[in-house]
C-alpha cells in the first residue's frame, strides 16, 4: 500500500505514524535501523514491511498487476499502491472517523513535531510532501495522474510509470472492485500482526 494506507493502519501516535511512513524511505535491516530510531518508530517500520509483504503476495495484487500494460507490470508494486490510496480516499469514512483532510493535517503536524525522525530520503521529500499536500492528492483522478508523473521523474528507469494513468482510467472499475475485496483483509491482517507483537 502507498503512504495514506500505511498511515491509516498505524497506531494513533506520532511514532507509529512516522515509523509506518519511514518504511518507504529507509533501507537496511531492522537491527541496523534500531540504532537510529526508538522502539515505537521501529515497530512502525516493521509493520510497514509486514504490510508490504502481505500486499505483494496477495492474489488481488496479482490480478491488478495483470491489468497494467505489459511494459508497466514491473512497476506494479508502486503503481497499484498509488491506485489503492485513491480508492481508500473514496471510502475513507468506512475506515476512519476522522475526516480525511483533518487526518492528513494531523500527520503533517506529527512530522513537524519530530524533525529528528525525518531521516533518509524522507528528509528531502518532506518539504514538498507537506507543501503540495501529497496525501490529499490521491483523492482525485487528476491527483493520481500528478502523483504518477511525480514518481516517474525520480529516475529515467521509472519514467514509464507516468503512463500508468492510462491503465487506471481504462480499468478503473476493476481496480476499485479489487481494492474493496482486499482492504478488509489487510485490516484483519494488521490487527492480527499487532496482537502477535
Amino acid at each position: 500500500m502507498n503512504y495514506l494506507a500505511h498511515l491509516l493502519l498505524a497506531d494513533d501516535t506520532d511514532a507509529s505514524r512516522i515509523g509506518n511512513l519511514l518504511g518507504d524511505f529507509t533501507k537496511g535491516s531492522l537491527d541496523e535501523l534500531a540504532k537510529v530510531f526508538p522502539p515505537e518508530v521501529m515497530t512502525g517500520i516493521a509493520m510497514h514491511r509486514a504490510v508490504d509483504r502481505f500486499t505483494d503476495s496477495h492474489p488481488v495484487f496479482k490480478e491488478c498487476r495483470g491489468l497494467l500494460a505489459p511494459e508497466r507490470r514491473r512497476f506494479a508494486g508502486v503503481v497499484v499502491d498509488i491506485f489503492f490510496d485513491h480508492f481508500l480516499c473514496q471510502c475513507w469514512t468506512d475506515y476512519c472517523d476522522t475526516p480525511l483532510e483533518s487526518f492528513c493535517q494531523q500527520v503533517y503536524a506529527a512530522f513537524e513535531r519530530h524533525p529528528e525522525w525525518r531521516a533518509g530520503r524522507l528528509h528531502d521529500a518532506w518539504p514538498l510532501m507537506k507543501q503540495e499536500n501529497w496525501l490529499m492528492t490521491y483523492a482525485t483522478v487528476d491527483g493520481i495522474e500528478l502523483t504518477l508523473e511525480r514518481v516517474s521523474r525520480r529516475s529515467p528507469r521509472v519514467g514509464g510509470i507516468a503512463a500508468g494513468i492510462e491503465d487506471f482510467t481504462r480499468h478503473y472499475g476493476k481496480f476499485e472492485r479489487h481494492f474493496h475485496a482486499y482492504m478488509p483483509e489487510l485490516v484483519d491482517f494488521v490487527s492480527e500482526w499487532k496482537r502477535s507483537r
